[in-house]
């Protein structure tokens, strides 16, 4: 029987590759299809996501190892939600990883009713890359993978496209999408009201060309998310 319930986490420990900027994106995007979407920022630094996303949680993983029952949160909400969207913090995913461990979440999906999806962002950054093989090593066939091809800095990612990762993740099943280049200066100003691409179509502080790009980049990536559907939506 498929689970009704989704647990998406971006578990790598990297920081500036983009993955709060992938979670605001899938937040808008799940929303947007009616879905039941509670966010999770465990920033403490930065708290980037919930910046963007007002509504998300922010939990504090800045703890030690025999708290991290406060992460509990995340699956104590599944009852009101149908996706449960954890952005994670730089230097914050071996936190994440060692409370998987500890409470077996991986082995309990069926008993929750719960998909729990693995969100790594590939980059031509090798510690991103290296960091991507190591989960692989830790959680292979125990979760489901979402590979995000950050295309910021241009399509050619070969250190991932060559990697033995990257075979790997095909051979799981994994759905491999892209996030397209956001024209620079849209990014800033989007930055600065502290709007997601999805709410900067129609933000009246934004110039008219900000939110055309916001409308066309909003249509690209529901295209790309298109693909990831039966991973991403119960």
């Amino acid at each position: 029987m498929a689970a009704t319930k989704r647990i998406i986490l971006f578990p790598q420990d990297k920081g500036g590759i983009g993955k709060s900027f992938v979670a605001t994106l899938l937040f808008d995007h799940l929303s947007e299809h009616g879905r039941r979407v509670k966010g999770f920022d465990l920033d403490h630094a930065n708290s980037t996501f919930r910046r963007f996303v007002p509504e998300a949680e922010f939990i504090d993983t800045d703890v030690d190892a025999d708290k991290l029952g406060v992460l509990d949160r995340i699956v104590h909400v599944l009852p009101e939600a149908d996706v449960v969207l954890v952005d994670n913090r730089a230097s914050g995913g071996a936190k994440v990883l060692a409370y998987l461990d500890e409470t077996r979440l991986p082995e309990l999906q069926a008993d929750f009713d719960c998909a729990l999806v693995f969100v790594v962002i590939a980059t031509d950054d090798k510690d991103a890359n290296s960091q991507i093989a190591e989960l692989l090593d830790g959680y292979g066939p125990k979760v489901r993978w979402l590979v995000v091809r950050n295309l910021r800095d241009g399509d050619n990612l070969s250190l991932f496209a060559q990697s033995n990762s990257r075979k790997v993740l095909a051979d799981l099943g994994a759905v491999e999408i892209d996030v397209p280049c956001l024209t620079e200066v849209t990014r800033n100003r989007l930055q600065e009201a502290n709007l997601t691409v999805g709410r900067g179509r129609e933000a009246a502080q934004l110039h008219l060309l900000d939110r055309s790009r916001c409308v066309r980049f909003h249509q690209k990536m529901a295209a790309e998310f298109a693909k990831a559907r039966p991973l991403l939506v119960p």
